[in-house]
């Protein structure tokens, strides 16, 4: 469920950034002509409908992950013409678009996530997850680790179920075809992340990204001061939009927006000088500290940003979780090492969220 999830969310979100890109290249033409106008939010329900039917339809997993590869595709078209929907004009480049985007993406992530930690599965439950894997067999399409998987499921059934011993016996005897390759993409993505994971290991690239955040919190500190001694922190000039009567930004003056947006870069810059003063005593505490400064920065700080910047604001998501991916390998490398203790009696670190 959480892979299928989590491809139908960056399907989503890589086709709504492919969209705008190739919009903002071709200056926004129309598709349609002589008073017509086909836009592409049809081509979205063409795409959840194409995979509504496949997975009602069909029971192989291809078509699952299909399902969601095409599902995820029609989200974004749908989704991308949000602005369209939320105002009486009918305005596709209606600014707080990319924040309510962003934020439905957010919710979508914490839902997928929720779902997947719902508990332990009763002994009833593994059961039914061992038939839905005895279904790939059925149709000879179970290979040696799905049939691993699927008797670690019935290791944890009821054993006294009479569904139980002929199902194990099935899996025992049953003909499976060899691991296949990954496909292409998927094999460039692991030689990739390998490549990733090895370059930190490295002692100057640790070295780096410790500069990385004190420049953070350098910066944060330059935002506060700014505040203080009235000096427009990088605002262009504008019109207010408001939005339920909060004025969410202003030329010239701080609004509703701006003001968020300083109080989230202030915590998450306390826990970056959080994590620059432990580094020295634990490096595993500190980059816990770093990871939290980026979970603050990436669902927070980034929404006021996406709803000033609009889609320019996605240069500083991308480059935070390119950050927060090689903090937990960081702290990956760290617990590899032994540095997980530390030296605090009584305190404790929290282990790594998956990657």
């Amino acid at each position: 469920m959480g892979s299928l999830l989590d491809t139908v969310m960056v399907c989503g979100i890589g086709t709504i950034l492919i969209i705008r890109t190739e919009l903002w290249l071709t200056n926004y033409p129309q598709v349609g002509g002589h008073g017509l106008h086909i836009a592409h939010l049809l081509w979205g329900g063409l795409g959840m409908l194409i995979a509504i039917v496949l997975l009602v339809s069909f029971l192989s997993p291809v078509v699952r992950r299909v399902g969601a590869i095409l599902g995820g595709i029609g989200l974004g078209f749908f989704i991308d013409e949000l602005g369209k929907f939320v105002t009486s004009d009918n305005n596709y480049f209606f600014k707080p678009t990319a924040a309510i985007i962003y934020i439905f993406f957010i919710i979508f992530y914490l839902g997928a996530r929720a779902l997947q930690s719902r508990g332990t599965p009763t002994a009833q439950e593994y059961l039914v997850n061992a038939l839905e894997l005895a279904k790939d067999a059925a149709a000879r399409q179970m290979d040696e680790e799905e049939r691993r998987r699927a008797l670690r499921f019935l290791d944890r059934a009821d054993e006294g179920d009479p569904a139980v011993p002929p199902l194990r016996m099935l899996l025992e005897t049953i003909r499976v075809r060899p691991v296949a390759e990954p496909w292409l993409g998927r094999r460039l993505f692991l030689a990739g992340r390998s490549r990733y994971y090895g370059l930190t290991r490295n002692r100057w690239f640790n070295a780096g990204v410790t500069v990385v955040f004190a420049l953070w919190a350098l910066l944060t500190l330059v935002e506060i001061a700014s505040l203080i001694f009235t000096v427009e922190p990088h605002l262009p000039k504008q019109r207010p939009i408001k939005l339920g009567g909060v004025v969410a930004s202003k030329a010239g003056h701080y609004g509703f927006v701006e003001w968020a947006n300083i109080v989230f870069s202030i915590i998450g810059g306390l826990f970056v000088v959080g994590g620059l003063i432990r580094i020295r005593r634990s490096r595993l505490a500190a980059y816990a500290m770093f990871e939290r400064a980026l979970l603050v920065s990436l669902f927070f700080t980034q929404v006021f940003v996406f709803l000033q910047s609009q889609f320019g604001a996605c240069i500083g998501f991308l480059v935070d979780v390119l950050l927060l991916v090689t903090v937990r390998f960081m702290q990956e490398r760290e617990l590899e090492a032994g540095d997980g203790a530390p030296e605090e009696a009584g305190a404790a670190v929290a282990p790594p969220l998956p990657a």
